[in-house]
C-alpha cells in the first residue's frame, strides 16, 4: 500500500473534527501544532483511504482547512484488505475475461 504523509490546517476549533476525520481514514496523527489560533495536524495514512478528504476536509472546516499530502513509503496491505482486493478483482470483468483459472 502507498503511504502518505499529510499537513492538515485548520482552526482551532475544528481540531477534534478534523483529528476524528483523519483517524476514520485510518491515519496515524504524528503530532498536532497550535499556533495564532489554527491547529496544524501531521499524520500518515494509506493512499488509499484519503480520496475525497479534501471535500470533507472543506465540510468540517467551512471551508477554511488546508490539506497537504505527500508519498511517503510503500508498506504491507493488512491482511483484511488484502481479502477485500482479491475479492473485488475475482469479480471484476478483468479476471473473468482471462479465461484461465491461475490462482490470485
Amino acid at each position: 500500500a502507498v503511504v502518505s504523509t499529510q499537513s492538515t490546517g485548520a482552526p482551532d476549533g475544528s481540531s477534534g473534527a478534523v483529528l476524528q476525520s483523519m483517524t476514520k481514514r485510518r491515519g496515524i496523527v504524528k503530532s498536532l501544532d497550535i499556533k495564532e489560533g489554527i491547529c496544524t495536524v501531521y499524520a500518515r495514512a494509506p493512499l488509499q483511504g484519503m480520496f475525497g478528504y479534501t471535500t470533507e476536509l472543506r465540510s468540517i472546516t467551512q471551508g477554511t482547512g488546508l490539506f497537504t499530502m505527500e508519498f511517503s513509503a510503500y508498506e504491507a496491505v493488512e491482511e483484511d484488505d488484502q481479502a477485500q482486493m482479491i475479492a473485488q478483482y475475482r469479480e471484476s470483468k478483468a479476471y473473468k475475461n482471462q479465461g484461465s483459472s491461475e490462482n490470485v
